[in-house]
């Protein structure tokens, strides 16, 4: 099971307390592991969460001082630092820091997902005030309403329904260039008015950037985050665990002639330095709620063109997000991809909404396959199935 897979549904067991308490780490390892704004500003933010830390523990379980506090974040599991340690959880076997003050690749993504105070945190709080800022303007959030956790399809309903307000092909076209360019030149950017009006794109987070330049994830073509080290080198690494996994890993040497990249993972193709001025990226969440679901859809869009298959994208006001059909057959696949990073949370809003599922094919990654059992079992009773995205290129292959 992935860190993230485990995180998600590990998260949704704690009690207020402990996500207290979470939050309060979450932002802490923030601002240890960025440079970002004045140290005083930093050194003041940490104050601040170890007193929240502290009052999630209460009288009766005192929680660690300020030093002891600081000095677990760096290497320490999260379960270990929650009040009332949760036994048996995921949590058990993840960091939030390397013992060196290295975020891991799920430290953003709880800072979006289960913080309260993400927006405060030097990196990924630019992030999240910049899309709080997108939900107000397209009427998602009240202006009175307090900056707080973010929920992925509050974003994507909020962004697809704006975009949707240009027209179809306008919202085909702006969430297409939201998938396949997460980065973008402001002219680029200037040349799309849906994307334009929508403001989707912002300044490239300083934590993803060194000496003016930023490079391009291989396998999804986001920023990857750059992070210094002492001896004068910077690691760049994809913020998803699954591309870094997969060789999305790079050391940038400075040299007389500029930077030079040099993998350190399985990937050879070494990215484009590119200048940080005159360029927008996405924020992180519709990264992670746009982007890399929209991966597969479009992926797999391309893949069944090449089959000779006729396929509309997201079609009927993204009702769903693949229409297919066989020339001269009868037979159609109206596809629904799930990338989801829980699996059992996704399997239980299959039960829950078994009236809406109707004769769809939800398709998932190949990764995933080991959960069709449980993900089956979300739609049994129905017309819908669960396929791999190999499982449904053989089916449309076949006829």
């Amino acid at each position: 099971m992935s860190v993230l897979v485990a995180t998600a549904a590990a998260v949704q067991e704690l009690d207020a307390d402990q996500r207290g308490a979470l939050d309060a780490c979450v932002v802490a390892a923030l601002a240890l592991s960025s440079s970002e704004g004045e140290a005083t500003a930093r050194a003041r933010l940490l104050m601040e969460c170890h007193g929240r830390y502290v009052r999630s523990f209460g009288v009766s379980d005192p929680a660690p001082q300020y030093p002891v506090f600081v000095k677990r974040l760096l290497g320490g599991r999260v379960a270990d630092l929650l009040p009332r340690r949760p036994k048996e959880s995921a949590l058990g076997e993840l960091q939030l820091l390397d013992e060196n003050g290295v975020p891991s690749s799920a430290l953003n993504r709880i800072a979006v997902e289960a913080s309260e105070h993400g927006h405060q945190a030097p990196g990924i709080g630019a992030d999240i005030r910049h899309l709080h800022s997108l939900l107000r303007a397209v009427g998602m959030l009240p202006e009175s309403a307090g900056l707080t956790r973010i929920c992925g399809e509050t974003v994507q309903h909020a962004v697809f329904r704006a975009l949707h307000a240009a027209g179809f092909e306008a919202y085909t076209r702006g969430r297409e260039a939201m998938v396949c360019t997460p980065v973008l030149s402001r002219r680029e950017v200037s040349r799309n008015v849906a994307l334009t009006e929508l403001g989707a794109y912002t300044a490239i987070s300083p934590t993803r950037q060194f000496g003016g330049l930023w490079a391009a994830c291989p396998l999804c073509r986001w920023t990857m985050r750059a992070t210094y080290r002492l001896n004068g080198t910077v690691d760049l690494e994809c913020e998803d665990e699954r591309h870094s996994t997969l060789g999305a890993r790079y050391r940038a040497e400075p040299g007389t002639d500029g930077w030079t990249l040099i993998p350190r993972g399985e990937l050879r193709a070494v990215p484009e330095l590119r200048p940080v001025e005159g360029h927008v990226a996405l924020p992180y969440a519709l990264w992670l709620w746009v982007t890399l679901p929209g991966l597969l859809e479009v992926e797999l869009r391309d893949r069944l063109v090449a089959m000779e298959a006729e396929v509309r994208l997201w079609p009927f006001g993204d009702a769903y997000d693949l229409h297919v059909t066989l020339p001269g057959r009868s037979r159609k696949w109206r596809i629904d991809v799930k990338t989801w990073a829980d699996p059992y949370g996704l399997a239980q809003q299959l039960r829950e909404n078994p009236d809406e599922l109707g004769d769809l094919c939800f398709v998932v990654p190949e990764h995933l396959r080991t959960y069709l059992p449980v993900l089956r079992r979300g739609v049994q009773g129905t017309a819908a199935r669960v396929l791999t995205e190999t499982d449904l290129l053989a089916e449309v292959r076949k006829g």
